[in-house]
């Protein structure tokens, strides 16, 4: 493993420690590095996740960091939501909240890995057809995320209207909007349940861990005081680690119903402008993060305030 950081002005050696929790108490010296040093390879971890802790020496500086993706071999895009700053100058609890993609492509080994990280609580965000056609094999709790009425006409796709790739990413864009109008009481108790200690570590998924479940992670993020920038290089990450490749019966389906293979591509994209304009609607017809998840989620004004309490570190390292 690599590791890199950059220090402001301390001119002092870097202790670098290990462990398989978040926890600095659980983690043991790995090596150290002088001052001039902004990077350093960690061999010799072991087996499963590790969590590093870096410490500026005799200051008392600490950052904890992990690989934001958990190796997998049938689930390619299983992500941790921690370590990302915040507007108080914290960062956001790693090991408690995870986002992924469709979790009944876990192996075998990979249900032995994932029951190490022991999770309590799994939100489906899938629909009921694709729970029945590809049932988890984890207990996990319902929550169909919708972008639009359950009784609404779909709208019609034809190779004619849908041929272009931004022709599928403002397919995403508008069922993203949607989603902020229809699924606000399931975003409202997913975060919810997400304040009680109890129901973490939690991982909420949907299909590609993409779209239902990208919108879902902007929302948390911003409700824990993530900046908007770093909430759209999240949502990219789903186009690192989830290619084309690995979207073939996806693909598929979206042909099949008459949309071109550009449009298609699209809507397998993670378009940074589409989910811009959603946070941007977020704003304009709903007042922002606070008046929406307090408002048509139906969150208290305490639970949102106990969210962040419970999911944001409050330590401020000079790292970064």
């Amino acid at each position: 493993m690599i590791v890199e950081w950059n220090i402001d002005g301390t001119g002092a050696a870097v202790d670098i420690a290990a462990g398989p929790t978040p926890d600095i108490e659980d983690h043991i010296h790995v090596l150290t590095v002088g001052a001039d040093a902004s990077t350093a390879r960690l061999d010799g971890l072991g087996s499963g996740r590790s969590y590093i802790s870096i410490r500026v020496r005799g200051s008392g500086q600490v950052v904890v960091t992990a690989e934001r993706r958990l190796a997998f071999e049938g689930v390619q895009n299983f992500r941790d939501l921690g370590g990302y700053r915040t507007d108080d100058g914290g960062h956001t609890a790693w090991g408690q909240v995870f986002r992924a993609d469709s979790l009944h492509k876990l192996t075998p080994s990979d249900l032995v890995a994932f029951e190490r990280m022991g999770v309590k609580v799994v939100y489906d965000l899938r629909g009921d057809e694709e729970r029945a056609t590809h049932p988890n094999p984890i207990d996990s709790i319902q929550l169909a995320v919708i972008g639009q009425p359950r009784d609404g006409e779909r709208r019609a796709i034809d190779s004619d209207t849908f041929r272009a790739a931004a022709d599928g990413e403002r397919v995403l864009r508008d069922v993203y909007l949607g989603m902020l109008t229809h699924s606000a009481r399931l975003f409202g108790q997913l975060i919810t349940g997400l304040v009680d200690p109890d129901n973490r570590p939690a991982v909420f998924h949907c299909h590609a861990g993409k779209d239902r479940t990208g919108v879902a992670a902007a929302l948390l993020l911003l409700g824990l005081g993530v900046d908007r920038e770093t909430i759209l290089d999240d949502y990219e990450l789903t186009r690192r680690y989830r290619t084309l490749d690995h979207q073939q019966d996806s693909l598929a389906n979206l042909l099949a119903i008459g949309m071109s293979p550009e449009a298609a591509v699209g809507v397998l994209a993670t378009p940074r402008w589409a989910m811009r304009e959603t946070l941007d609607a977020l704003d304009r017809d709903f007042g922002g993060i606070e008046a929406y998840l307090t408002g048509p989620a139906g969150m208290t004004a305490s639970s949102l305030v106990e969210l962040r309490n419970s999911l944001v570190t409050k330590s401020a390292p000079q790292l970064r």
